[in-house]
Order: structure tokens, then sequence, then C-alpha cells
């Protein structure tokens, strides 16, 4: 009898020995050793040809259209570049207004782009505000609030209404266009046209 209790306990040690160094030995051999490569700062980590991205609203329509030649984001950045950008918002599936430019940069922490080179802000005509055309070198679109702000010189017509200034601050929401600085204009009041 004490034989076979001592065979009794050997095989479940021996089993027990075994499916242990089985699960070490797999254990070992599935490893996968993660080695992280830095990337080159000053080189792209994404790019992008050809973009057409939209964004839709909570009852499906159109709410912004962006176009752009070419994009690329560099390694850990926040900002996007673009090449030939076109920045299109939308309310109730109706075009709003548009921005062009030779280049842009997109933050995409504060959701703010920023428009460079022969830029051209092109605003629909409402039923309660004419249409608009602004010309400026570089303007920071917020496209969030749609609050536009440059400090470059800008020629602008709006409605009749035509001039230069040195900057600008427009908010769509409110319909406020804020001149700062050496404005010359021709101003017409649209309700006495």
């Amino acid at each position: 009898m004490k034989i076979r209790w001592r065979y009794g306990l050997a095989f479940p040690l021996i089993l027990s020995v075994a499916l242990g160094g089985l699960s070490a030995w797999l254990g070992r051999i599935s490893e996968v050793d993660i080695e992280e490569v830095k990337l080159n700062p000053k080189e792209p980590q994404y790019k992008m040809n050809g973009i057409d991205g939209r964004r839709f609203d909570e009852q499906g329509r159109l709410k912004e259209h962006t176009t752009s030649a070419r994009a690329w984001q560099l390694p850990e950045q926040k900002d996007v570049h673009f090449d030939a950008p076109k920045l299109l918002f939308y309310r109730d599936g109706s075009l709003l207004y548009q921005v062009v430019g030779k280049e842009a940069v997109y933050n995409t922490a504060d959701k703010k782009v920023s428009f460079r080179q022969d830029v051209v802000l092109t605003k629909e005509a409402e039923a309660d505000r004419p249409a608009g055309v602004l010309k400026t070198d570089f303007i920071t679109v917020d496209t969030e609030t749609r609050v536009a702000k440059t400090d470059s010189p800008v020629q602008f017509q709006y409605g009749e209404s035509s001039g230069t200034a040195d900057g600008l601050t427009y908010d769509h929401q409110k319909g406020f266009l804020n001149l700062p600085s050496r404005v010359k204009a021709t101003i017409y009041d649209v309700k006495n046209l």
C-alpha cells in the first residue's frame, strides 16, 4: 500500500512540474520585444494627397467641407499642414462662407486654422446680411466660434461697402466686423440701398 501511495503522489507532482516547465517555455518563446524607434522630428509622420473631408451636424446636414492638394503632420506635433487648402462652412445645409489660400496650418488642440499667402475669405449673402469678400496674406479662423482674425493688411468688400485696413476681426455669429486701425473705406448703409 505504501508503493501505491508513492505512485499516487508522484504522478500529480511530475505532471505539475512538466506543465510548469511547458508554461515557462511557451511564455518565453511568445514574448515580443518592442523597440521604440524615435522618428525624425523634421520629417512628416503622416502624408496625405487629395484631401476631401466633410463634417456633418446632428441632423446629418453638411457643416464643414475641407479640401487640400496635400497635407502632412510632423511627429509629436498638434499642427497639420495643408497645401492649397479650401475650407467651407455651412449652416442648415447652406454655404455661409469659404476660405482659400496657398497654405494653412490646423491646430488639433485649439481647432484653429491659419491660412497664409493669397488668402480670400468669401461670405455668402444671407437674408439680413450682404455678401462679402476679404483678401489678405494671413488670417486665423476659429472653427468652433467662427471668428476670423488677422493683424495683416486687408482689402474688403461687404455689400456695396469697400475699403482697406490694417487687421480685422469678424465674428460671424454676431455679424460683427471690427477694423482696428488705418481704415480707408466707403461705407453704404444696407438699409438705405
